[in-house]
């Protein structure tokens, strides 16, 4: 792909200098045909970059852009007309792989009924690898480009590349944009300023090949399959809200356990609150044994440090698999995998607003027992 040549339009200029203003490299920065890429395949639209640039800056690391699909948009459908042969059974798998995830929208292929934004597919005969861009206004970006160079490879590398930049229209970044050698073998930094570069909590902050699919550059043994820390991404990112009960002390029936003011950041304190019904109190416990916060996709019950003293104070944090996110319900109280006699305590068993929530030796009194609501 040769970069375009002469001055760029208006509207390229101002994609260009929003980039730069939200802290993408110059140099990752690409100009191709009136055309604006970064990270050598994510083309972005101007509704795209003002998105960006609005959004504020953040310094975590990996994986999605400020832009996100609306959970109002339910079904994305793709039209695969020009993908034959190899590529087109190709695309039915790329498609599958998200149908599958019960993800607040589904994805199919066109003809389709339904349809509330498609997305259009392309094969470029020249590319090897792919080409997509960012969501903007709340829909995918509405063009995939796959090359026709990618004939070479088998069904599972091309299912990869097109899984790949259907990722990048629904909002994901390369999971290693902050150093393209990890993949590539070479390359740099596609913009650690951190506009548009939002890690989601539970998945990796650091890449390795192999470990996803939204990696900068692709193997000739693919699988075409999403990682474990993939399906987390999707999940933290397009998980359907359901409602969840309350934990209501048994010290009180208006007392509640409670992320403090409601605050989504990892690292924020339990508390006793009065029950309200919000997500900041609703707590769904799954198969692994995790208590996941409604406040936020992906966050998880934790206790701090994963310290087994006592006195240890409760928090949300990103769900991680950890002992200290794994409770087991034993009559009304909660124990903590990190010991063998630890439970979910309120602290000198107060009912006060505010009490903190802690870990503490079991000891069978209502400060320890809970109920749901």
């Amino acid at each position: 792909m040769g970069l375009g040549c002469g001055e760029p339009a208006d509207e390229t200029q101002e994609i260009v200098g929003n980039l730069v203003q939200a802290g993408f490299p110059s140099n990752d920065i690409m100009v191709v045909e009136g055309k604006v890429f970064v990270g050598r395949d994510a083309e972005v639209s101007l509704d795209a970059s003002r998105e960006l640039l609005a959004a504020g800056a953040t310094t975590e690391e990996q994986y999605r852009t400020n832009n996100v699909v609306s959970p109002s948009l339910t079904k994305i459908c793709v039209n695969g007309s020009a993908f034959t042969g190899v590529f087109s059974t190709a695309l039915d798998l790329a498609i599958q792989n998200y149908a599958e995830m019960g993800l607040t929208f589904t994805m199919a292929r066109t003809p389709s009924t339904g349809c509330g934004f498609t997305i259009n597919g392309i094969i470029d005969p020249n590319m090897n690898g792919g080409v997509a861009g960012f969501p903007a206004n709340g829909n995918p970006f509405g063009q995939i480009t796959i090359g026709g160079q990618l004939s070479q490879y088998g069904v599972d590398v091309i299912e990869h590349v097109i899984t790949h930049e259907l990722g990048h229209t629904i909002g994901f970044r390369h999971s290693d944009y902050y150093n393209r050698a990890i993949s590539c073998g070479s390359g740099g930094n596609e913009g650690d300023a951190g506009v548009g570069a939002i890690h989601i909590p539970g998945t990796p902050t650091t890449a390795s090949v192999g470990a996803s699919i939204m990696n900068s550059c692709f193997r000739a043994v693919e699988t075409g399959e999403f990682t474990d820390s993939d399906r987390t991404a999707l999940t933290a990112m397009y998980r359907p809200t359901v409602s969840a009960p309350a934990l209501v002390s048994a010290l009180a029936s208006n007392r509640c356990l409670d992320v403090k003011d409601g605050n989504a950041a990892q690292g924020t304190v339990t508390q006793l609150w009065e029950c309200n019904g919000t997500a900041a109190q609703q707590w769904s416990l799954t198969a692994q044994g995790e208590l996941r916060s409604s406040l936020a996709p992906n966050l998880c019950l934790d206790v701090a440090g994963g310290n087994p003293a006592q006195g240890t104070a409760v928090q949300i944090y990103g769900c991680n698999g950890t002992a200290a996110q794994r409770w087991t319900v034993v009559g009304g109280s909660l124990r903590s995998a990190l010991a063998p006699n630890l439970c979910l305590d309120v602290f000198n068993a107060s009912t006060a607003l505010g009490t903190k929530i802690q870990v503490w030796e079991c000891n069978g009194t209502n400060a320890q027992n809970w109920y749901t609501r």
